[in-house]
């Protein structure tokens, strides 16, 4: 591994933009098409290469169709490469084949190794990494072992102090933080879901989830709960020593109002 302090690739993380069938399409009181816009226009100025969007599932709000082309309508005006990975929300086989990008399991940045993972199951909420997923992960941690890995996916592996979010969180994350702990490689985990940022440290690297591009929870909420906190995004700076930077960013001058009258969907 490199040992210097240069700056050699950021990610950018969205996730949980639940577009939905048209571009007048709204939950929760927003336009989830417009927010997404606004976030992508919020992103920092391209200023280091490679720079990747790292999209952590939920892209549908449904699972619909016209959901992803209009996703596809989207990226297709974005200069920046990106990789994305199924929500609970989403329709997996259905994104593979109607999203012009390919599912990507691996992106290299350098000495890095962005690996995604596929937390969700059909029809059901909660995350679980299935025994082929982990199989996989397990030989790519060995493939990658002179590299420096982020990992991502959909569902969070620790609780975030929401007691109705804890519930979704990856089932087995016990096996999931064996092969972590053998890996000294690991750099950080980055998931979506929960619709906040959080971080915390767990088998000795940092855990974060990315807000919303379309609207928050509410912290440490018992029960489903709206945040008044705009849509935004997660950052993530890599050094080639092995270090990273990561905080999170949120529009300004947001004029949609969270319909605080929903109480789930």
């Amino acid at each position: 591994m490199q040992h210097s302090t240069r700056h050699i690739a950021r990610i950018l993380q969205l996730s949980d933009s639940h577009l939905g069938p048209g571009r007048d399409f709204k939950l929760a009181g927003i336009n989830t098409y417009q927010s997404l816009g606004q976030v992508l226009k919020a992103l920092p100025d391209q200023d280091v290469a490679p720079e990747l969007l790292a999209v952590t599932g939920d892209i549908a709000g449904d699972g619909d169709e016209a959901a992803y082309h209009l996703f596809n309508e989207v990226m297709a005006e974005q200069p920046r490469s990106f990789a994305w990975l199924p929500g609970n929300h989403d329709d997996f086989p259905l994104m593979r084949k109607v999203l012009r990008q390919p599912f990507r399991r691996v992106v290299e940045l350098g000495n890095w190794v962005a690996i995604f993972l596929v937390s969700a199951q059909a029809d059901e909420v909660g995350g679980h990494l299935s025994e082929t997923e982990l199989a996989e992960l397990a030989d790519l941690l060995h493939r990658y072992r002179d590299e420096y890995v982020l990992l991502f996916m959909h569902h969070m592996p620790v609780e975030i102090s929401c007691r109705w979010l804890d519930k979704h969180r990856v089932g087995n994350h016990g096996q999931l933080a064996e092969l972590v702990a053998r890996c000294p490689g690991v750099r950080a985990l980055f998931a979506g879901h929960v619709h906040q940022a959080f971080s915390i440290s767990w088998q000795g690297v940092g855990v974060h989830s990315a807000p919303s591009t379309c609207f928050q929870f509410a912290p440490g909420s018992d029960g489903f709960e709206l945040s008044e906190q705009p849509p935004g995004y997660r950052w993530i700076d890599l050094y080639s020593d092995g270090r990273l930077k990561t905080g999170e960013g949120f529009v300004a001058g947001v004029e949609q109002q969270v319909d605080h009258r929903c109480s789930g969907y």
